[in-house]
């Protein structure tokens, strides 16, 4: 059980390495992972083998036995074959003890590489826009019609004068979307030699909750466990005003040249 464990332990290892592009320590950490694989494994099957082989070599002598029996004349060649011996009990503890450490390792294994992770989002500013101006009512137009009487008399006919639509004054923004539209603004801390965890947590707490990190020996390697990077540069530097996303921290790993060491 506990080679199995540690097996996990080195095969996760292993995936990190091969996301940081650390092929070196990448083929050690195989080596590991197959000598454990091997001893966690190699057992159980080695003996499943040897217990189906001494399954299959007692039937078979039975077999030739009855067979004998029966060319002999013998009545004992007639009785029913002796039960066949029952497999080993499965030990339940240590089933329940592998899957919660298998469980472990997972948990271990998806908690570190999202929190290696580096979450960017761009979020666009919403603006409150005027609400469309109602259509101006349609302009009506009265006209008497001129009344009948016993002399002809010309009547000039009434028109009532147009209405004039008002258009409303553009409404304001209420204070709350004035409010979302505008960037967060804060200080840019000095981060530099600090481990990149830190630094990320420092700017988080100066007011901007996302940043940048980038691989500053130019290889591209992702930054999977923030707490093995040093920071060796920042943008902009300490003092300034930043917002969200415009961090940007270079970093290197732990031993490695320029890591403040």
């Amino acid at each position: 059980m506990l080679a199995g464990l540690f097996a996990a332990i080195c095969t996760w290892l292993a995936i990190v390495e091969l996301i940081n592009g650390n092929f070196g320590q990448l083929v050690v950490q195989l080596l590991f992972a197959a000598g454990l694989w091997y001893l966690a494994l190699g057992k159980p099957i080695r003996d499943h083998l040897a217990r189906v082989k001494v399954e299959q070599s007692g039937l078979a002598a039975r077999a030739q036995a009855g067979h004998e029996a029966f060319l002999a004349g013998d009545p004992a060649a007639f009785a029913p074959p002796p039960e066949a011996p029952k497999p080993p009990p499965v030990r339940k503890g240590v089933i329940i003890a592998s899957a919660v450490a298998a469980l472990l390792v997972v948990v271990g294994i998806v908690s570190d590489i999202g929190d290696g992770l580096d979450n960017e989002s761009k979020s666009a500013p919403t603006s409150a826009t005027a609400a469309p101006a109602p259509k101006p009512p349609h302009t009506t137009e009265t006209t008497a019609r001129p009344t009948i009487s016993a002399q002809p008399v010309p009547v000039a006919p009434l028109v009532a004068p147009p209405v004039q639509a008002t258009t409303p004054a553009p409404v304001a923004p209420p204070a709350a979307a004035a409010a979302a539209a505008a960037p967060v603004v804060a200080v840019m801390p000095p981060v530099v030699c600090m481990n990149l965890q830190a630094a990320q947590d420092a700017i988080q707490a100066a007011g901007v909750f996302f940043s940048r990190s980038q691989d500053d020996s130019g290889k591209g390697r992702a930054q999977v466990l923030d707490r093995n990077w040093v920071v060796v540069g920042q943008t902009p530097p300490a003092g300034s005003t930043v917002t969200e996303g415009e961090a940007v921290l270079s970093v290197v790993k732990e031993g490695e040249a320029g890591d403040c060491s």
